[in-house]
């Protein structure tokens, strides 16, 4: 159905189911590929979120890594992680994690616990800061 967002101009839709469902606030971080993000613009006006998959820049021009996943805290996106999950060490190796605001001890609490979320599901033993 036709929405209207306060404070940002042209069309927008939403299921209708989505606007009677409760939000239920948690933290994930998403795949560059996710519908959220999926497109830059619509991220960047509905969140200030500047997003760019970056695997397709040499390396010098990266500002986020090469496969940097989107850091969803409840209604924000607040982030962008730059990991990789090396097998032969069984680890998930975290190279950076950018902040787009400053982050509180509860989100960093609820970020290292989907660290280790991300590491477990990718069958790995640890989390390991570069």
């Amino acid at each position: 159905m036709p929405i209207e967002i306060e404070g940002l101009r042209g069309g927008w839709f939403a299921h209708r189911d989505a606007l009677a469902a409760e939000f239920r606030p948690r933290t994930t971080l998403l795949s560059p590929f996710d519908r959220l993000i999926h497109d830059r613009d619509r991220a960047l006006d509905l969140f200030g979120f500047d997003y760019v998959l970056e695997m397709y820049k040499p390396r010098a021009a990266r500002r986020w890594g090469y496969f940097a996943l989107p850091v969803l805290h409840h209604d924000r996106l607040v982030g962008k992680l730059d990991a990789t999950a090396d097998h032969k060490s069984s680890t998930l190796r975290i190279h950076a994690i950018h902040q787009d605001v400053p982050f509180t001890r509860a989100m960093g609490d609820a970020i290292e616990a989907e660290l280790e979320s991300l590491a477990s599901w990718l069958g790995l033993e640890s989390v390991d800061r570069d």
